[in-house]
């Protein structure tokens, strides 16, 4: 296990997601203090303050990056600045994290960080991830770079990426388990109850190809039932929601998505059971219940028809918990 004495979470020239910050040092700080480490983690930037999350926060590094001889571990956090601007804007970032690299430091982004790794041209012919929303235009700007949609982390030659969003804790975790060992990793999303047995954006994706139109109450009635699936659902509150009649909802919602709305009401409980059944220890019956079904052979029967499996033979062949 490669023992880390430096870990720098760099703070780029751009309008930097905070929690991707703030979560990274809670839970990495936590465990060097925990196992006694002689690691020192800090945070860099191009200046001193730097103000974040509209103004509201500044980011107070300790030191400039250029400071920094040698990293072992540098995290690139997640940032909602526009992506062009961004990457013109960090030539000297790049710069820094390649020279870093090629002494052998590992490097790791966070969501959108990814975009900055391949901006100073460390993703090339490597495979990575970024949040699944900006795949196609990641994939347009790094086409030399082996794009995993769906995977929520990735691991390749000193590099590491995650997906989208509160991902980066998975990543943040596996980063622990890798440097840190198992039962540190173990011991962190116990404390921190990190979600940490997904490992893919699937089911994220799954019904942005239906999100494809421009029909304004669908996307709205599509928000609604993916908001409210556990709840008992009915064609007539969807449209009330929507400011539809019925019949208009249900037509309009079959010519935009391909299918009606409680068939995609459906969809949007089994991808959770499933994602339940994989990664949690939730009986087959409280699975179900917090789905939304009242009786277990309506959820055997939805359960199999989109699956071709039955709850118990499904957990069985793709459940993470041991």
């Amino acid at each position: 296990m490669d023992k880390l004495k430096t870990i720098v979470i760099v703070v780029p020239k751009c309008e930097v997601v905070l929690s991707s910050i703030t979560g990274s040092l809670k839970l990495l700080n936590a465990v060097i203090e925990m196992t006694n480490a002689p690691t020192k983690l800090m945070l860099a930037g191009y200046k001193k303050n730097q103000k974040a999350f509209g103004g509201l926060f500044s980011i107070h590094t300790e030191v400039r990056f250029q400071e920094v001889d040698k990293a072992d571990l540098i995290i690139v956090p997640s940032f909602k600045s526009d992506i062009e601007t961004a990457i013109n804007d960090n030539g000297v970032l790049f710069d820094w994290l390649v020279s870093q690299y090629r002494k052998g430091a590992y490097a790791a982004s966070l969501c959108l960080g990814s975009f900055l790794l391949g901006g100073a041209g460390l993703l090339t012919h490597k495979r990575c991830t970024t949040h699944w929303q900006y795949a196609k235009e990641f994939r347009k700007l790094f086409p030399n770079a082996i794009h995993l949609k769906h995977n929520v982390i990735t691991e390749d030659d000193r590099i590491f990426t995650s997906g989208g969003a509160f991902t980066f804790l998975n990543l943040i975790i596996y980063l622990i388990e890798r440097f840190y060992g198992k039962e540190a990793a173990q011991w962190a999303v116990s404390v921190f109850q990190v979600d940490y047995h997904r490992d893919s954006q699937h089911q994220f994706v799954l019904f942005s190809s239906q999100k494809n139109h421009a029909n304004v109450s669908v996307l709205k009635a599509q928000d609604f039932i993916e908001r409210n699936y556990m709840r008992k659902l009915n064609n007539a509150e969807i449209a009330a929601h929507c400011q539809l009649g019925e019949r208009t909802l249900v037509r309009q919602f079959k010519e935009s998505c391909g299918n009606t709305p409680n068939e995609y009401l459906q969809r949007c409980r089994i991808e959770k059971a499933k994602e339940y059944l994989a990664n949690t220890v939730y009986t087959i019956a409280e699975v179900q219940f917090h789905i939304g079904y009242n009786d277990p052979k309506t959820f055997r029967n939805i359960f199999s028809r989109y699956t071709s499996l039955s709850p118990s033979a499904y957990r069985k062949r793709y459940s993470h918990i041991n």
